[in-house]
C-alpha cells in the first residue's frame, strides 16, 4: 500500500512538471519588437511614430518621435496668439505591464522628452534717444520634461495592436521660453513582430 502512494505521488509530481514545461508560450510574446502610429495625431497634422521594444512580460522599452506639421499651430504663433510652437519631442520610456494578459492589458509609463520649436516674447525696448518701444522677438527653444502615463493595449490576431495612451509630464530646465505642461494622449494602431 505504501509503494502504491509513494508510486502515486511520484507519478503525479511527474505529470505536473511536464505540465508545467509544457505550456505553450504565448505567441504575442514570442514577438519581442513594435512599431506604432498615433491615428488621432495624423488628423491632427502631427506625426507620431514609436518604435517599441519588449524586454519580458512585465517591461517593455521605446521611443517616439512626434514631428508637428499643423499650419493652424503654426499660424496661431506667427498671428501671436501663442508664444510657443514645439516643431518636435523625441520620447524615450520605460512600460510595466500592470496585467497578467498577453493579449490585452494596462500598463503604466514613465517618459522622458525632448522637445524643440520656437518661442515668440514681446520685449521692452528702449533706442538712443531713450524712448521705449515694444518689440516681437522669435527664438527657438530645446527642452527637457519628464512625465508618467497610463494606458491600455489590445492585440488583434497576435500582430496587430489598439493603445490608447494619456499621461502628463513637466518641462524642467526652459520653463520661460518652453511649453510647462507636456501632454502625450493617443489612439494608436500597431504592428508586433
Amino acid at each position: 500500500m505504501k509503494k502504491s502512494i509513494l508510486l502515486f505521488i511520484i507519478l503525479l509530481g511527474v505529470i505536473v512538471a511536464n505540465a508545467q514545461e509544457t505550456t505553450p508560450v504565448s505567441p504575442i510574446l514570442s514577438r519581442k519588437n513594435e512599431l506604432r502610429v498615433d491615428v488621432v495625431g495624423l488628423g491632427l497634422s502631427r506625426v507620431n511614430l514609436t518604435y517599441e521594444r519588449f524586454l519580458n512580460k512585465k517591461f517593455s522599452v521605446g521611443t517616439a518621435g512626434v514631428f508637428s506639421a499643423n499650419k493652424k499651430n503654426k499660424d496661431d504663433f506667427d498671428q501671436g496668439n501663442v508664444n510657443f510652437f514645439t516643431k518636435y519631442e523625441i520620447i524615450p520610456f520605460v512600460r510595466y505591464n500592470m496585467s497578467q494578459g498577453a493579449r490585452s492589458f494596462y500598463f503604466a509609463e514613465i517618459f522622458t522628452n525632448i522637445n524643440g520649436g520656437d518661442f515668440r516674447e514681446i520685449l521692452l525696448l528702449t533706442d538712443s534717444a531713450n524712448n521705449h518701444y515694444y518689440a516681437i522677438e522669435k527664438n527657438s527653444y530645446v527642452d527637457l520634461g519628464m512625465g508618467a502615463a497610463v494606458g491600455y493595449k489590445y492585440y488583434i490576431m497576435d500582430q496587430f495592436g489598439i493603445e490608447f495612451l494619456v499621461g502628463l509630464g513637466s518641462n524642467l530646465f526652459n520653463k520661460d521660453k518652453s511649453p510647462d505642461i507636456l501632454s502625450r494622449v493617443g489612439l494608436s494602431v500597431s504592428y508586433r513582430f
